[in-house]
């Protein structure tokens, strides 16, 4: 199980004993509407099924979502999942108190670099709502460019379809954060 540090936060893999805190941070209508897989509201039950999955998920290979911690406390969410192709698809969200900091550009570089470095993408995709431009504004710092693509993608706290544009990002046009490391 890798373990990503940056230069303010530790990336770890979710663990079975952080559902209440999922359970509590998740349950802000901001990260529901502004994620795919989030309802609202989101109860600890939810949570235990998020963590679950996502656990075995980790094992299996098949998506890999860190918690984000400052000072061991979960700030954040961020994660890649692999796609086909080489590429793979890039996720976060940041909790209410830990917002207009700056995580969500860390975080998601940091799980950038683990796609390209330790997954060996070719090409990181994503996407953001387009009444989310916060979340543009991130992808953009981290090098995505615009595919010229405008989709709608089911969000589960909205209970519908939103318009979501999509962004990609090669490999040779990644630039690495500085102070990100691996460890065991």
């Amino acid at each position: 199980m890798t373990v990503i540090t940056t230069q303010r936060f530790t990336l770890r893999p979710i663990r079975e004993d952080d559902a209440p805190v999922f359970a509590l941070l998740c349950n802000d209508v901001a990260i529901a509407r502004h994620t795919a897989r989030i309802p609202h509201p989101y109860t600890l039950d939810d949570a235990r099924s998020f963590v679950a999955a996502i656990s075995a998920a980790f094992v299996a290979g098949t998506e890999y979502a860190f918690a984000v911690t400052e000072d061991d406390a979960i700030v954040a969410c961020a994660g890649v999942m692999p796609r086909e192709a080489g590429a793979a698809e890039l996720g976060y969200w940041v909790a209410v108190g830990a917002r207009g900091r700056g995580v969500a550009t860390e975080a998601a570089g940091a799980a950038a670099l683990f796609a390209f470095e330790r997954l060996a993408a070719q090409t990181l995709i994503a996407g953001h709502f387009t009444d989310n431009p916060a979340s543009g504004r991130v992808l953009a710092r981290l090098g995505f460019t615009p595919t010229g693509e405008t989709c709608k993608t089911f969000s589960a706290g909205r209970g519908g379809e939103a318009d979501t544009i999509r962004v990609s990002l090669a490999r040779a046009d990644f630039i690495a954060p500085e102070g990100v490391g691996f460890r065991p």
